[in-house]
């Protein structure tokens, strides 16, 4: 891996503005080499030279020394207030009039969270001086190495190895004096148990699978792909007749579907992240310490098809079984539902617990303050919108059985519809609310933003509106379908207008830099061209709805309807488009910035 790739990866996201700017310095001296400014420097050509490149050198270690010393200070305040904290507890445990066991337990089990907090905004420290020491030591070596120089070599002698961000040992010492409480006062000598509290794993280490991780993955992999096939062919052997009365239980199934290939999707993306240096756990404030790499989100993956599998076994042996057909899909939105869902202690239960907060935070919207997970898990929810309408569609189907369910009479389905756009509507108005005042351009970007979702309103509105009116003949009904139909199409190029100039002038940058993309770009220029294109034509595929699936048969339009869900589920949990999301939303807040 190049050592950008490495810093990128391994730099606290919070704090990028204060490491090297190693990629900036490489440019420079290569654009140095061209302009054969070095050594003997050349007139008449513009450009940078040796005095320029280590005045940058200097601006950027003098940057790095007071950021490294406030934050120095700023844990030496907390440990010292945690130190008071455990010899306040200490006195109250020995002491005659102890407080209840059960009160100690929780304050003992709060100072071991905070030592472990603390700990860990110490490794992040400790990270910060050797990936920067390392980033100087390598440049100013490029730089000899290009220049046939030792200037490097006495610049870094004489200014990097002797810098306080690098000689410091405060925070060797902080380190020391947290692991020796943590071990004599709070874990009774218990020093394994202690560490194991406090250690926080290299970046590299979490992206390694255990073989037992792997093994698994392989098994659910295999028996679901396996299990998949013969599903297949098992449902084109079944008698067509015999589909008749189960064709809306086979469009129940199509959400565990969508469900699935989005978990596939996003595992595909941890991967390619990993590959390309894209820290993931602190864009989406991961836990450092128990996360899911990618090998673990494709077993995640994995097991939720072959439960989504065990319920199409049931839908299409249900003729030969004779049982009820609604008994396949039950069976699978049960399952899981309890994987995804149940708050018990098997099978990934801090992953599990996160999912619920953030879900949590996402339904209280706009009273909450908004943080990356909390608008990245609502956009998705806005690409997985056929799955709540499917889950809609079974509930009603258990309890009325009849065609109503698929219709927009009683407006349920309306509102299930409009619910993911409204929950990013209210985060971008708490946003607005949240965006401190003297940055006006970026304050009102989140108005912009919400204006965007907005237009889902709209589109939900008429299009129900028209659909339950369509069923009528009646000439005054059918005039007033043709004019909600009608605003139905317009709402809808204006809402795919909107989001398509919002996805490719915020989120990839088009036109922003001289390369007419957004200048910190992961993957080469062809392939956000390609994704726009790509973007273009799936914003667009809603015209398919109207043309073929309003005017044609039922199986036609279900078919229909299923094929767009999965495309433009493929589309939100593309790589490019994840990465320029992230990029877009954390370079427009004050609290998530420099994630790459």
């Amino acid at each position: 891996m190049r050592f950008t790739q490495h810093l990128g990866s391994h730099l606290t996201s919070e704090w990028k503005k204060y490491y090297v700017h190693y990629e900036e310095l490489k440019e420079m001296i290569y654009e140095l080499v061209r302009l054969h400014s070095l050594g003997d420097e050349k007139t008449g050509r513009a450009g940078p030279t040796e005095e320029d490149f280590f005045e940058n050198v200097s601006r950027q270690l003098q940057d790095m020394n007071v950021f490294f010393k406030g934050r120095e200070q700023q844990l030496l305040g907390q440990l010292y207030n945690l130190e008071k904290d455990v010899e306040t507890f200490l006195k109250l445990k020995n002491s005659p009039k102890r407080p209840s066991e059960r009160k100690l337990r929780s304050t003992e089990s709060s100072l071991k969270m905070a030592y472990s907090e603390f700990y860990l905004g110490l490794s992040l420290l400790q990270n910060f001086q050797q990936l920067n020491y390392t980033g100087f030591r390598k440049i100013l070596k490029k730089f000899d190495k290009l220049a046939h120089s030792e200037r490097g070599k006495s610049f870094f002698i004489g200014q990097v190895t002797t810098a306080e961000f690098y000689t410091s040992p405060k925070v060797q010492e902080m380190i020391d004096k947290a692991e020796s409480t943590m071990i004599q006062k709070l874990e009774s000598g218990n020093r394994h148990k202690a560490m194991k509290t406090l250690r926080v794993p290299p970046l590299e280490a979490k992206g390694q699978a255990s073989h037992w991780d792997t093994f698994k993955t392989g098994l659910y992999f295999g028996i679901f792909l396996l299990s998949l096939v013969v599903l297949i062919i098992a449902a084109a052997l079944r008698p067509s007749n015999s589909w008749k009365d189960n064709t809306a239980l086979v469009s129940g199934m199509r959400g565990i579907l969508i469900l699935v290939w989005w978990f596939f999707g996003f595992a595909i993306n941890t991967y390619i992240w990993r590959r390309k240096g894209v820290n993931n756990v602190l864009i989406f404030e991961f836990d450092p310490r128990h996360n899911l790499n990618y090998i673990q989100l494709f077993e995640v993956a994995s097991l939720l098809g072959v439960l989504g599998v065990i319920g199409g076994y049931l839908l299409v042996f249900s003729y030969w079984l004779n049982i009820p057909a609604y008994v396949g899909p039950l069976v699978s939105y049960l399952l899981i539902a309890g994987v995804v869902l149940l708050p018990l202690p098997v099978f990934r239960p801090r992953s599990r617990i996160w999912l619920l907060k953030e879900l949590g935070r996402i339904c209280c919207a706009p009273f909450v303050f908004v943080t990356f997970p909390d608008f990245w898990i609502a956009d998705q929810l806005n690409s997985l919108v056929t799955v709540f309408l499917d889950v809609e569609f079974f509930a009603c189907y258990l309890f009325v059985k009849n065609d109503e369910c698929s219709s927009a009479k009683y407006g349920i389905r309306a509102v299930v519809a409009v619910l993911p756009a409204w929950f990013r509507f209210a985060q971008c108005l708490r946003r607005f609310y949240s965006t401190k005042t003297h940055d006006g351009k970026r304050k009102y970007e989140h108005l912009v933003n919400a204006g965007k979702y907005s237009t889902s309103f709209f589109v939900v509105l008429f299009s129900s509106l028209a659909s339950g009116l369509a069923v009528s003949g009646a000439n005054v009904q059918a005039l007033h379908y043709y004019v909600f139909f009608s605003l139905w199409i317009v709402s809808a190029m204006v809402s795919s207008c909107y989001t398509f100039y919002w996805d490719i002038r915020k989120d990839w940058g088009l036109f922003e830099g001289k390369h007419k993309l957004r200048e910190e770009l992961i993957y080469p220029n062809y392939v956000y061209v390609l994704a726009i294109i790509e973007d273009l034509i799936l914003r667009s595929l809603w015209t398919l709805n109207i043309s073929v699936g309003q005017l044609g048969p039922k199986w036609q339009a279900t078919i229909l309807t299923t094929i767009l869900a999965l495309m433009e589920t493929f589309r939100c949990v593309s790589f490019v488009y994840e990465e320029s999301v992230a990029h877009s939303q954390c370079s427009n807040t004050d609290e998530l910035c420099g994630i790459f």
